[in-house]
């Protein structure tokens, strides 16, 4: 019986972790789950569509110096989004750890919510860096008038909906940063972040 004794430590931890992040996941506010699975899946759309975009960019690259260019910014969007992934695993750490106060569990989802906005901020620039090259040597080729349908699919259409994604996230920031900055009035001893 002595033999199966680690097994069973390490089992018996194992479950006991496990309910207490069930317990501490319990003590946000739904408003809050839902909250951060907003800024999950907002991640996640963010990431995936500026990446397909890229690729479906690449596929038109006019020169060696574009497709370079395309390479680096994907492979720059991809690295700051795995770099996300592994914050928010941190953050879901420390939430269950902090839940025990709810105040430190809303200043982590405000943290949370302004790291989004960086998020995207970050990768809306890395997009642009290789959009912008390739919409203007697009445009010696292809006409960039609103009134052409390729045109409106590949050039204003993306503008219109980053900067559609910019003006929100800055909206998101903002709420984010005021209600940071609110709970740590009323908890000094909080770090800045």
């Amino acid at each position: 019986m002595n033999a199966h004794t680690p097994d069973w430590e390490r089992w018996k931890t194992q479950w006991q972790r496990q309910r207490s992040v069930e317990d501490a996941e319990l003590r946000l506010s739904p408003a809050d789950r839902r909250r951060i699975r907003i800024t999950w899946v907002v991640e996640s759309v963010v990431a995936i569509t500026l990446l397909l975009l890229v690729i479906l960019a690449l596929k038109h690259a006019a020169s060696a110096y574009e497709a370079r260019l395309g390479l680096g910014v994907g492979l720059g969007i991809a690295g700051v989004w795995v770099q996300r992934i592994l914050i928010r695993g941190r953050e879901h750490a420390s939430d269950t750890a902090a839940a025990n106060e709810y105040l430190a569990s809303a200043r982590n989802l405000a943290v949370r919510e302004m790291r989004l906005a960086q998020f995207i901020w970050i990768t809306l620039g890395l997009e642009l860096a290789f959009l912008i090259p390739w919409w203007v040597i697009g445009s010696r080729v292809h006409s960039r008038a609103l009134t052409n349908v390729g045109s409106l699919l590949t050039m204003w259409l993306p503008i219109l909906a980053f900067a559609l994604l910019l003006v929100w996230s800055v909206g998101v920031y903002r709420k984010a940063r005021r209600l940071r900055q609110g709970i740590d009035l009323a908890q000094p001893d909080q770090s800045e972040v």
